[in-house]
């Protein structure tokens, strides 16, 4: 995958602005979260487009760069048609499949340029929404007035994440009909491979997916064996059972992907816990990539622009540990063609509890840097490429350098 494929991604810039504290003047009660499109002026959107080739160029290289093609079907599943994307290979043959699920009001064209970066490296990559409501809830009078702390809460509820699981399990056996029964719009796929990711409420449904327990939820399952599962901005609260029992029993490959500004909007929890699955499950193929002043937009590749006005909750005020509430306060080589890259070899350092978010090159940057951890992972996971895995392993940390850090147990 080369920088003129991930060029697109430097293109997309997100400004995510949480400001301070804001209460209602009767009450004394926090205010409701005020979401509007923010206008960016020229120079806030100006991106260093040598700095962010120079790192793009330095980092994984699968060594595949397909032409691809997109189509979008509106199939007929459960309860009525579910709009679905799909990227592609343009060349024929059988691909891995990557199935996307997106966040909360995102339709099935979200997160395009991530997913052209795994099609171009060679994965057939279907993106649904499984639920029409997940789409249109940004038209409600609750949106509308800027409720997000209930939009969420109902969003995430047990009764809607179990109808959200539900259409998945029907989606999946949609697809594996379509494949069988040889509908052309399925020919590359190859159902022996396949990989779950999510964003956001998406996320949530791969974790549940790859083993997560939730006592309150009904899960069908899936007739599908699933290799790997990525987790953009993986959610977790702490209600249910304890964060050292809850993810036990995921055995697959995971990849977490969140950033130290991933402010959901949702404020009933830090954002710290956006950690705590890849804290809790066992080890064994286990990645967390930590990305420094990262948005809740950037990690999930949105191409809406929102300046959210949040009350200050006190970051750090609770904590993942058992799923409890407490009071808390080098130089390396690239990928597969040997890249050079330079930074510290530490993946440990640690990093601040919250930042503002990052400027328009840092931001590309991170864009970048998801795509190629991403695809690294699937290379390494989906397709067993052991040289992938070498890069995960030994090169990513000293090449992501101050963006972020890569944890792996």
């Amino acid at each position: 995958m080369s920088y003129k494929t991930l060029s697109l991604l430097a293109c997309t810039v997100i400004v995510v602005s949480f400001a301070g504290g804001c209460s209602s003047p009767s009450s004394g009660s926090n205010a409701v979260h005020r979401v509007k499109e923010s206008k960016v002026s020229q120079s806030e959107q100006k991106i260093d487009e040598l700095a962010v080739k120079a790192f793009a160029s330095r980092g994984y290289d699968s060594g595949i760069e397909y032409a691809t093609e997109n189509a979008k079907l509106s199939p007929s599943i459960g309860n009525g048609p579910i709009e679905v994307s799909i990227m592609q290979p343009r060349r024929q043959g059988k691909y891995p499949l990557v199935l996307y699920m997106p966040g909360l009001g995102e339709s099935s064209d979200a997160a395009k340029n991530i997913r052209n970066a795994w099609a171009t490296s060679g994965y057939v990559v279907i993106a649904f929404q499984p639920l029409q409501d997940d789409i249109t809830i940004m038209s409600t009078a609750a949106a509308k007035e800027g409720d997000f702390a209930y939009l969420r809460h109902d969003r995430f509820s047990p009764e809607v994440v179990s109808s959200r699981l539900n259409a998945l399990s029907k989606f999946i056996e949609y697809l594996k009909h379509a494949v069988i029964s040889g509908d052309t719009s399925f020919n590359n796929i190859d159902l022996d491979h396949v990989a779950i990711v999510g964003f956001d409420l998406g996320a949530r449904s791969a974790m549940i997916a790859a083993g997560e327990e939730v006592p309150s939820i009904t899960n069908p399952g899936m007739s599908l064996k699933v290799a790997s599962v990525i987790a953009l901005s993986p959610y977790a609260d702490f209600s249910g059972s304890a964060f050292n029992s809850r993810y036990q029993k995921i055995n697959l490959p995971v990849l977490s992907i969140t950033g130290d500004a991933d402010d959901d909007t949702r404020g009933a929890v830090p954002i710290t816990l956006h950690q705590a699955p890849f804290q809790y499950m066992p080890e064994g193929n286990k990645y967390l990539l930590l990305l420094a002043g990262a948005s809740h937009a950037v990690i999930g590749d949105s191409v809406q622009t929102y300046e959210v006005s949040a009350p200050d909750r006190g970051e750090g005020t609770q904590s993942p540990e058992n799923g409890s509430s407490n009071k808390s306060s080098g130089r390396g080589r690239g990928g597969r063609n040997g890249k050079k890259s330079s930074g510290s070899d530490s993946n440990n350092s640690p990093m601040p509890a919250k930042r503002p978010p990052a400027g328009p090159t840092q931001r590309a940057m991170m864009e970048v840097a998801i795509a190629q951890i991403s695809t690294a992972f699937l290379n390494a996971h989906v397709k067993n490429d052991n040289l992938a895995k070498d890069w995960l392993r030994n090169y990513s940390q000293p090449w992501l350098y101050n963006i972020g850090q890569l944890k792996e147990k």
